[in-house]
């Protein structure tokens, strides 16, 4: 994570080379890529912990999300992303994520659910998941 001025502890980072179609016609990354590079990075960390996205099986739900851009970024340029787990309850947690690029260009905050794919029905985070998100510093309330 050398380089990229990250400040803090992150569990999980992904280094990335923002791309043309990532860009908007001036060519700055688009408002809504920083939210796909934080759903890629969320998305593979379910899966790094034992989860898949199947109609049958318990999976993340956003149920909110909260971002702040601070600097913009350009075509071609390598960013940091970064994420966490700040909490969780019984079946719900809080995630934050970080673009650097010679400092903090973009923070996001999210909530989500643990959610029964064939029911929709909110269901308990299963243990093996809790205990992961702990130990990467995960506070529990």
């Amino acid at each position: 994570m050398d380089g990229f001025g990250v400040e803090g502890e992150w569990a999980v980072h992904r280094q990335h080379r923002v791309l043309w179609g990532e860009c908007d016609l001036y060519g700055h990354a688009n408002h809504t890529t920083y939210l796909r590079w934080c759903e890629d990075l969320r998305c593979s960390h379910w899966l790094d912990m034992g989860g898949v996205f199947t109609p049958d099986a318990c999976g993340p739900v956003l149920a909110q999300l909260e971002a702040k851009y601070a600097k913009p970024l350009v075509y071609d340029e390598p960013v940091l992303i970064t994420m966490r787990t700040a909490s969780l309850r019984r079946t719900s947690w809080v995630e934050e994520y970080a673009v650097w690029k010679d400092g903090l260009c973009f923070s996001c905050r999210s909530v989500l659910v643990a959610v029964q794919g064939s029911t929709g029905d909110r269901v308990p985070l299963p243990e093996a998941f809790r205990a992961r998100m702990l130990a990467e510093g995960a506070v529990a309330g």
